[in-house]
């Protein structure tokens, strides 16, 4: 369970972040919620933001906003691009993976004792299916070799989700073609024989939080698991 616990959200203005949101908000036992971005998350008046605190940084100079990180349990990582938007293989690699990993190292130094070996933090990043940091192609290695470095960085616990292709709640600011593409043709397709490749965002968001009220214990190695496409269909379906 999550009460009395603080929830951080990296992320919150993307597809799935957004989902996730709403959706600790709406349904999580936090007493506190903090976003942390370049900008404020946009949330209507249906949403409880009572024990929401949302707070901009600068990622490009992340060591100025250490204290943004302290004090929080569950961190959900939702932060990422393509290289379409990022302008440049190099600007994605740095969005994609850099600002996750560094922020992640960060979170691990702010929020250990001196005495312990690693943090108590659990971590959640929302990754990708096909995620390898041994492929040839930019998007897959990128999202495998950030998965590795968070799951090295010092955190007692390490959730990974990787979903296939997102079906999104709200129309993004510009239409990505695969995104119409894969909704048009391709999805009515894998549904009708029940193929797990494309999920919602809302029940990756839905996987994410249900994993994080699970229990464990803490021991002296990391714990790191993954979930799939499948995986995640199947939690979301799950009874809170």
């Amino acid at each position: 369970m999550n009460q009395g616990k603080t929830a951080l959200v990296l992320g919150s203005t993307g597809a799935v972040g957004k989902a996730l949101l709403k959706n600790i908000l709406r349904n999580g036992e936090y007493a506190k919620v903090i976003t942390v971005g370049r900008r404020p998350a946009q949330l209507d008046d249906t949403i409880p933001q009572d024990r929401l605190v949302q707070k901009t940084i600068d990622f490009e100079n992340l060591e100025k906003f250490r204290d943004d990180f302290k004090g929080v349990n569950d961190v959900y990582c939702c932060l990422g691009t393509t290289r379409a938007d990022a302008g440049s293989a190099e600007a994605f690699r740095k969005i994609d993976q850099g600002y996750v990993v560094q922020s992640a190292k960060i979170i691990v130094e702010e929020n250990k004792l001196p005495s312990e070996t690693l943090s108590p933090v659990h971590f959640l990043y929302c990754s990708s299916t096909g995620a390898n940091k041994s492929s040839p192609f930019l998007y897959p290695q990128s999202k495998g070799q950030t998965e590795d470095g968070i799951s090295k960085a010092g955190f007692a616990r390490v959730s990974i989700f990787r979903p296939g292709f997102l079906m999104v709640e709200e129309p993004r600011p510009s239409a990505r073609f695969g995104e119409r593409f894969y909704g048009k043709y391709i999805n009515p397709i894998t549904r009708y024989f029940n193929l797990s490749m494309s999920v919602p965002v809302v029940d990756v968001a839905d996987a994410m939080r249900k994993v994080a009220q699970e229990p464990y214990e803490k021991g002296t190695e990391p714990i790191v698991k993954i979930f799939t496409n499948a995986e995640i269909e199947t939690l979301a379906k799950r009874e809170p």
